[in-house]
């Protein structure tokens, strides 16, 4: 039994200019439209959303600008995979901003770790309640509802937890407010930094409450985790606990592939299968792998693998290329990003452009075409 109510029928207050309300309110439709929303729906819809950005968006704008992209082109637009991405790091040196969209709750800003440079992206968050939509539907499409005998999440989240303005700390508190938290639960009480034995305590206790959990952690500290829950002779997890790691090594240790990742944490904890969380500062939607790397895009998002020869060329199906996002929960920013990770799409029971893996990153991971944003 469903003891409380999620954000799906919160009531939330779009404002802007009337043409900004109105798109707000057919990309919330959409997102809570579910599954049987098809591709040519999604399509139609990042079409008029990339039109709204196009015109009303300054930075993206003047991105599609360099490209040489006119008012004509961007109303000639056919197809989504058409439409032009813009680099995520971007975000480290404008403010991206839909200028007519935003809800009357007002925005949060997440901030980037800053690992790759000393300039920290922002990500102003004027449409927080697509955000919380996003984050809680995307969910609750692979765990199920929250509920008294539903999931229970943790964060084992050092390196993100010390920062007030983390993103994934707040998709996790979140998720823990909303209701995937054990009974009589705080959010914060969800979050782990060094004291494993507590976390293992946790852990322990929902299961032995018959609670599924959801072990949400950075991927050094999930490895340091699988090691210290070996060593300490307790039981294998099997089925009963779902790691899902994100995020990298964080130069506790160097990279390793995401394989090699799966295997030390099933051998450590003694899983069944091990997931993933795709996502980021710069992006409001989360995807899901649930085992093999595989991961999931909500409805609303879409990935295009660009070529690594030629960044404005659609790679071939199957191919390893730049990993770009189409992300309509981006509303208020920029749905269109060009990311430094490499990865390729998947031919499953879904379209390609929904199931992709995340291979690793480009070495250069500063895009030279940013400058272009910054003259």
């Amino acid at each position: 039994m469903d003891r409380r109510t999620t954000p799906l029928e919160d009531v939330v207050t779009p404002c802007g200019s009337a043409g900004g309300v109105a798109l707000w309110q057919k990309v919330r439709s959409f997102m809570l439209a579910g599954t049987e929303s098809g591709t040519e729906e999604f399509s139609l819809l990042a079409i008029e959303v990339f039109r709204h950005q196009f015109k009303s968006n300054p930075v993206y704008r003047r991105w599609c600008g360099h490209l040489g992209w006119t008012e004509k082109r961007a109303r000639d637009m056919a197809h989504w995979r058409d439409i032009p991405c813009m680099p995520v790091e971007s975000f480290r040196w404008e403010t991206i901003r839909t200028s007519d969209i935003a809800e009357a709750s007002g925005p949060i800003v997440f901030r980037t770790s800053g690992t790759t440079g000393s300039h920290r992206g922002e990500h102003h968050v004027h449409t927080p309640g697509l955000y919380q939509l996003s984050a809680v539907q995307g969910f609750q499409s692979n765990f199920g509802p929250p509920s008294d005998d539903g999931a229970v999440v943790f964060g084992l989240l050092p390196g993100y937890l010390e920062r007030a303005d983390s993103s994934l700390v707040h998709m996790v508190g979140m998720l823990r407010k909303v209701g995937w938290c054990e009974a009589g639960g705080a959010p914060e009480d969800g979050f782990f930094l060094a004291d494993l034995e507590r976390l293992f305590a946790a852990v322990e206790a929902a299961v032995a409450a018959s609670r599924p959990v959801v072990l949400i952690g950075v991927t050094w500290a999930m490895v340091d985790a699988a090691e210290a829950w070996r060593n300490s002779g307790r039981p294998a997890l099997g089925e009963a606990v779902q790691v899902m790691v994100t995020g990298g090594m964080k130069g506790r240790r160097e990279e390793w592939v995401s394989e090699r990742v799966r295997q030390v944490l099933s051998a450590g904890f003694g899983l069944s299968r091990v997931g993933g969380e795709y996502g980021m500062t710069e992006m409001l939607s989360q995807a899901w792998s649930m085992d093999n790397g595989l991961y999931q895009a909500p409805h609303w998002m879409r990935v295009r693998i660009r070529r690594t020869d030629d960044p404005f060329v659609e790679a071939s199906d199957g191919s390893t290329g730049g990993v770009d996002v189409v992300d309509l929960a981006n509303l208020g920013s920029c749905s269109f990003l060009s990311t430094q990770d490499l990865g390729r799409t998947v031919q499953c029971c879904y379209e390609p452009s929904r199931t992709f893996e995340i291979l690793g990153r480009f070495d250069d991971a500063e895009v030279r075409g940013c400058n272009l944003l910054i003259e």
